[in-house]
């Protein structure tokens, strides 16, 4: 979360993250019974919000490597991610319950775990060797697969006892350490390895190749999927990419995704979205309350899949506008709050 030197390319990575973060739970809230969700708009959507997620936890890891923090510092900041947790399950009871937990709790344990992540990540060797069993475990053994629980998103969410609660942290919540823990490590072994004159993310034959291979995969996976007529991607439905629970598809398209997202931000310099990344955590945590607030708009209005779809861009493209005008304003910000808490 602090960082001794700021980059502005991971600002705007982080800035889309968190926007399109907001994109994927507004179209959730908005989403109109009466209609079908077969269009090319919303595949598209959902296609981008599938990649929110790994692009906010790898630019966690990314930041979490090249934060200086202390010991002392890291736990405040873990404890305040899980206060902050509990509020935006405060603000937003249509989708969460209370305990539920999610990418903020995840955060927290992965602050907890930086020094595992730093011990990994230290080498090449040590971080291509945790990625290949991460993905053997995926590739070979299907009750590893089904540990992470069910496809149904009011279970994922129910917090009943210490026992669902402790569960959901570590397999079978929204945001689980495991696999999340796979992006933070990609992201902080990033942060640990700049190179070319300072490039986050080398443009090198490595980094081709992995696009590659990942972009094959899913082409192919799409084509079978075709022929055999079944669900290519889906939240909770795929067969061959899958994010409730994630399956090795969802994890190979996600990783292919952030790399392309990366090399277009860092190459083409665009910095649209760094305003969103400096104020990440507090637009993350504001963006539920006025989704709360509207929940029912589109039931009372009859909103049909084009109103809704308008509505989830002009809301998420406020929030780029609310990060223009509000970083004139860090006093005021969640993050100024943590650096404050944490400092000393």
């Amino acid at each position: 979360m602090s960082e001794t030197v700021r980059f502005r390319e991971v600002d705007s990575i982080r800035g889309l993250a968190v926007l399109l973060m907001v994109m994927v739970h507004a179209a959730a809230t908005w989403n109109p019974h009466n209609t079908t969700q077969d269009t090319m708009l919303a595949y598209l959507v959902a296609g981008l919000g599938g990649l929110a997620a790994p692009l906010f936890v790898t630019i966690f890891g990314w930041g979490l490597i090249k934060s200086k923090s202390s010991i002392r510092s890291n736990f405040i900041k873990a404890l305040i991610l899980l206060l902050l947790q509990l509020v935006v399950n405060l603000f937003s009871p249509h989708l969460f319950h209370l305990l539920t937990p999610g990418i903020l709790s995840l955060f927290a344990l992965l602050i907890i775990m930086k020094p595992l992540i730093v011990q990994i990540t230290k080498n090449n060797i040590r971080t291509a060797l945790f990625i290949l069993s991460m993905a053997l475990v995926y590739a070979f053994s299907n009750s590893i697969y089904y540990i992470q629980g069910s496809s149904d998103w009011s279970i994922r969410v129910s917090v009943g006892d210490p026992y669902t609660l402790i569960s959901h942290l570590f397999f079978t919540g929204t945001y689980p350490l495991f696999p999340w823990i796979t992006f933070a490590v990609v992201g902080a072994f990033l942060g640990s390895s700049i190179t070319e004159g300072g490039k986050t993310l080398p443009r090198n034959n490595t980094t081709l190749l992995l696009i590659i291979i990942g972009m094959s995969y899913c082409l192919v996976s799409l084509i079978l999927a075709i022929k055999a007529r079944v669900v290519w991607a889906h939240p909770t439905e795929g067969s061959y990419l899958n994010f409730f629970p994630a399956n090795i598809g969802f994890m190979i398209g996600a990783v292919t995704g952030v790399f392309i997202f990366w090399l277009i931000i860092q190459e083409s310099q665009m910095l649209l979205f760094e305003s969103c990344g400096r104020l990440s955590l507090t637009i993350y945590v504001l963006h539920f309350l006025p989704l709360t607030l509207l929940s029912n708009i589109e039931d009372e209005g009859y909103w049909s899949v084009m109103e809704a779809s308008l509505a989830v861009v002009l809301y998420t493209t406020a929030w780029l506008f609310f990060a223009f005008v509000w970083n004139r304003f860090q006093w005021l910000t969640i993050e100024r709050l943590v650096r404050r808490l944490s400092s000393g």
